[in-house]
């Protein structure tokens, strides 16, 4: 499924995101990559991804403040954000969706298209009930 919009991916990792592109983009998505939580914020504003995936852990803007930030603005607030980290005991809340590292791809695009063709709304609520995406 293309979502006709890039998705967005943010991490400081240059090795992670350049698998979780190749995994993007080999299922035929479009794919934007910022490998900072500023550098993310910009792109989403300029880009408007149907999704953004993004690291928790990094320096300068970790993902929790990013995807806050997004939420306060009225541009990016509609986003889709998926949480990608490797700590099971993450603060999930400021996110549609979970990847907890390390991930199968097939994990990761079964999660993306089910956030991406579901409403916000829904994906709040089926939030709480959602298990970790791990492979």
């Amino acid at each position: 499924m293309n979502f006709g919009a890039p998705i967005l991916v943010i991490d400081d990792d240059p090795a992670m995101s350049r698998a979780v592109k190749e995994i993007l983009e080999t299922a035929g998505h479009a794919t934007a990559v910022a490998s900072n939580g500023f550098h993310g914020l910009k792109l989403a504003r300029e880009v408007k991804p149907a999704v953004i995936v993004c690291d928790m852990v990094m320096p300068l803007m970790a993902g929790s403040d990013v995807f806050r930030t997004l939420a306060s603005d009225p541009a990016t607030a509609g986003i889709p954000r998926v949480l990608m980290t490797g700590h099971s005991d993450a603060d999930r809340s400021c996110s549609d969706g979970f990847l907890l590292k390390p991930f199968q791809p097939q994990a990761m695009l079964d999660l993306l298209e089910r956030i991406v063709s579901t409403p916000r709304a829904a994906n709040k609520k089926a939030k709480s009930r959602e298990t970790l995406w791990r492979g």
